[in-house]
């Protein structure tokens, strides 16, 4: 792993296609999201579930601020990897010098009657990543709650 890629990774009882659906549907981020910052999905490129290669949204956030990001999805994978990359909406031109590139990243391993989920927070493609760095232990602790939640709510169904 680079300085500017963090992991965190944890079973959950629940087959590797059920937790794809709920990380390729931007509908169901507000619902795993452990960071408590997103606010709601809007702008969404697809009616089809779950986004493809390409497909975009956006995302309604308050952290810091009220603003809106916009992603794009750079992989998918059915029950094996869902990524995007973000960036800010154009309506929130004062966050583009803050920040801007940054990949979310969802790996499934199944692990017998698991699935082994990796959370990726990739900043290399971040221009001021020597920066945004300084969150890593807050993001760590935003992931292993995403993670928990969707846990909590793959397991229950």
């Amino acid at each position: 792993m680079s300085r500017w890629v963090e992991s965190v990774e944890r079973h959950i009882t629940a087959p590797a296609d059920r937790l794809y659906a709920m990380v390729a549907d931007p509908e169901q981020h507000r619902t795993i999201d452990g960071s408590g910052s997103l606010v709601g999905a809007m702008d969404i490129s697809s009616p089809v579930r779950p986004l493809g290669v390409g497909d975009r949204f956006s995302m309604k956030m308050d952290f810091g601020g009220k603003y809106v990001m916009t992603s794009t999805v750079i992989e998918a994978v059915p029950g094996a990897r869902f990524a995007w990359q973000s960036r800010p909406h154009e309506d929130s031109a004062k966050w583009r010098l803050v920040f801007g590139g940054r990949i979310w990243r969802y790996e499934f391993e199944p692990d017998g009657d698991t699935t082994l989920v990796r959370e990726t927070w990739d900043l290399s493609e971040e221009p001021l990543r020597a920066v945004v760095v300084l969150g890593r232990r807050v993001a760590r602790g935003a992931m292993r709650r995403t993670l928990d939640r969707m846990a909590a709510l793959a397991e229950a169904a």
